[in-house]
Order: C-alpha cells, then structure tokens, then sequence
C-alpha cells in the first residue's frame, strides 16, 4: 500500500490536527472506561461515528474474524486487527481521507486497493461502506495478493498480530513515522493499547453466538471478558484504566510520577511492582509507603506476615489477583510481577503489566510475559484491603 497520512493532519494546520488528536484521546478514554455514548471520534468528511457505534461495530468485525470460515482468528489476531484498524478509521467504514490521499475504510484502502474495494462491492451487490462488503473484501484479497499475510489469523500475541498486520496486510513497513505502535502523535494511545484493550473486552466472548458478543457490556468493568473475584473491578478498572500509559522505569517511586501517587502523573515512570503497588493504593488496598517493596518483598509478605498481600494456591487465583516469579532474590531483572485480567489457567492466562511485552502498561499472555522466569518460584497473592 502506498505510503498513507494520519487522517486528522491531512493539509488541515496544526491546530485541527491538536483537536482531533485529542478527540481520539477522549474516544480512547471513553471506550475503555465507561464506554458511554459520546459522539467523540476523528472525522474526515461528514462521517462520525459515536462511542456507541464503535463498540458495535467492534462486536461485528471481532464475530467475523473469529468464526468467518476463511478467516478463523484467534482472539489475539482479531484484537491485533481491531488495534489496527481503530487507530486508522475509528472501525467506521464510511470513513474518508479529505486531504487528497483519497485513503478509504476500515483499512484506508487507497489508489488500486480502493478501486477493488468499489469494484468487488458492486460485483456482489453490496454496500462499499458496509462492514459486510469491506470485511469480504479483505478475505478475497487473503486470496488475490495478501496471502503471505494470513499467518497472521492463527498469532498468539495481539501486539505481534497488529503489528504484522500493519506491516502486511497496510503496506507501512516503509512508513515507520506511521506506525504509532504504543502512542500517537499527540500521545494518544496507539495501536498496541488500543488492540489490548479489545483484547481485554471481546476476548473471553464466544463469538459463536450473538448472546455472547451481547453481553460483551459497555461498561469494562462490568464485562462477561473477565471472570469476577473479590479484587475484580476496583483493581482491574484501575489497572486497565492505565493501559497505554507510563514509561517502565526501575525507581521507586520515580519523581515524574508527581507527589499525588494516588493520581500519578501517567506520563511518568514505573516497573512491574511500582504499578501494582500504584493500582493497589488507589483502589484502596493495603501498601508500603513510599513504594517500598519489589517482587522479592512482595513474595516474601505474602507467604509470611501478610501486611499487604496473602498467598494463595494457583487454582484460587483470580482476576484482580497478583503473580510474582522470583529467581533468587527477585532484585532487577530477578523478579516480575502483574496482576490477573482472568482466572488462572496457565501460561495462557492473561496479565497486565509494567514492562514484560511492552513499553507501556500492557495486557499479556503470562507464559510471554514471563517467559525468562518460568524457572523460577512464582507466588499467587491477593491484596488485602485498608481498613
């Protein structure tokens, strides 16, 4: 695909590119939060699509990613695709590039590719901004052209999926000023997170029944996506309400964080146990001062005096619990540690983290997470609430 521009900076000045960077932000905020109906999104002609509109055409592209018989995608794949085409189009297929580019849809198709989007809609009768004609447009072109690209449906990593995608299936391996993997332009949340965060909500949904994409709620927090415990909610809606955000930094508390830590300055710096210790303390739960533990002080207050956490077995843990792995004493590069988004299963269970996979704070499979570890005595915990 020839090399495409950010809608939202297309010959419009800098101020409008501000705005509608900003209103990606918001848009991010909002699905990821309360996910209300808020006509907040990117526009390029005079097509908007709301929060509400979004979420459901998410719903619709992940069912046909899942179960559409050419495609088939694992959950990771369908999340990495969504990551992708959210931050090109806001998943509105109407969508049109007005700064010349002539970029179309979902994907952005553009010069020959929009062409045979248009032509392969009227040949099948179809709406050429309907999700139905762009989602069968992409599979034929899994068969005319792309097909190196459909090893992609069967990837395990949603960030490793949007990122072949994008390289693949977008055509922006050459464009590498485009490809805002963890933030955008403005610092908005960029593919990686926003793939993460369709991960975390469409991800545990069998896209085999429309019952079960309908309960996908749009309130996170509320979500069929992750199985409920004692710490579900306040510790997952706060951990995921940082998805995206700070840097992985070894120091504890790092200054740029600000003084407030229960409002931490999100642009700031953490590692894996200063997250937790970050979710723990807003979400009102018993922590050191000061940021004062690692993983191998964690582990050992768990299993021992309990003043912040308590150890518990592996078929107990749930979402909103806590894993810590220690080699040795768990110092540095030693230790890991993150908080559950589901009941434990396995190295398949996902986390989300400070470091690991990503830059950011970021959801994850435990066993890539933790992949240098697995060797070492891994710790289940639950947070004890202040009083």
């Amino acid at each position: 695909m020839q090399k495409k521009i950010i809608m939202a900076s297309l010959g419009l000045g800098v101020p409008l590119l501000l705005i509608s960077c900003l209103l990606l932000l918001i848009t991010f905020i909002a699905s990821s939060d309360d996910d209300n109906d808020c006509a907040v999104t990117t526009e390029t002609s005079s097509n908007v699509v709301t929060s509400a509109d979004m979420n459901k055409n998410a719903k619709t592209i992940y069912q046909f990613l899942r179960t559409n018989k050419d495609v088939k995608a694992t959950p990771q794949a369908a999340a990495g695709i969504l990551g992708v085409w959210q931050f090109e189009s806001q998943l509105n297929p109407s969508v049109k590039n007005t700064g010349g580019s002539g970029a179309t849809g979902l994907a952005q198709w553009m010069s020959n590719r929009y062409d045979n989007l248009m032509s392969f809609a009227a040949k099948n009768n179809k709406k050429w901004n309907s999700l139905d004609a762009q989602l069968n447009f992409m599979v034929y072109e899994m068969a005319h052209g792309y097909q190196g690209a459909k090893h992609i449906f069967k990837e395990t990593s949603a960030h490793q999926a949007a990122y072949d995608w994008l390289m693949e299936y977008e055509g922006m391996r050459n464009n590498p000023e485009q490809w805002f993997l963890e933030k955008g332009p403005s610092g908005q949340p960029g593919r990686y997170p926003l793939a993460d965060h369709w991960l975390a909500k469409l991800g545990d949904i069998d896209p085999g029944t429309s019952d079960g994409l309908a309960t996908a709620s749009d309130d996170t927090t509320g979500s069929s996506c992750d199985a409920t415990s004692e710490n579900d909610g306040d510790i997952l809606k706060t951990a995921k309400g940082w998805l995206g955000y700070f840097y992985y930094v070894q120091t504890h508390p790092s200054s740029d964080l600000g003084k407030d830590l229960k409002n931490p300055n999100k642009s700031g710096g953490t590692d894996c146990s200063g997250f937790v210790w970050l979710v723990l303390n807003k979400s009102g739960y018993k922590v050191p001062a000061n940021m004062g533990w690692f993983t191998g002080t964690m582990a050992s207050d768990a299993t021992g005096p309990h003043h912040y956490l308590k150890a518990i077995d592996k078929n107990e843990a749930k979402a909103g619990d806590i894993v810590i792995v220690n080699q040795g004493e768990g110092s540095g590069n030693n230790g890991h540690t993150a908080i559950l988004t589901e009941d434990w299963h396995g190295n398949q269970t996902r986390i989300i983290e400070s470091g690991g996979t990503g830059k950011s704070i970021n959801i994850a499979q435990f066993g890539t997470a933790f992949s240098s570890l697995l060797s070492g005595e891994t710790t289940f915990a639950r947070a004890i609430k202040a009083k």
